[in-house]
């Protein structure tokens, strides 16, 4: 990166080499707010992946789950079944 433009001494007086030097340091704040920005894009790239990797696993468990309840209902009704025909 490039140091910041510090003030000058007749840049006060001289119009002209206050314009010259404020255009550079807009043009280097404009290159500082580029990189921050490309920052913020990688940063909000990476919490979407993040996110979906996150409903992923939770998706996942959730299957999971219903898996173990339909084990759970089948065998309770194998039983009900089983003592009904005994009985």
């Amino acid at each position: 990166m490039s140091e910041v433009i510090e003030k000058i001494s007749g840049e006060s007086t001289n119009l002209e080499l206050h314009v010259d030097l404020c255009q550079q340091r807009y043009t280097q704040l404009i290159e500082k707010f580029d990189i921050v920005d490309g920052r913020l894009d990688k940063i909000e790239t990476m919490l979407i992946e993040i996110k979906s990797g996150l409903k992923s696993e939770e998706a996942q468990k959730y299957k999971m789950y219903l898996t173990w309840a339909g084990t759970a209902i089948t065998l309770l009704v194998g039983v009900i079944v089983a003592l009904v025909k005994l009985y």
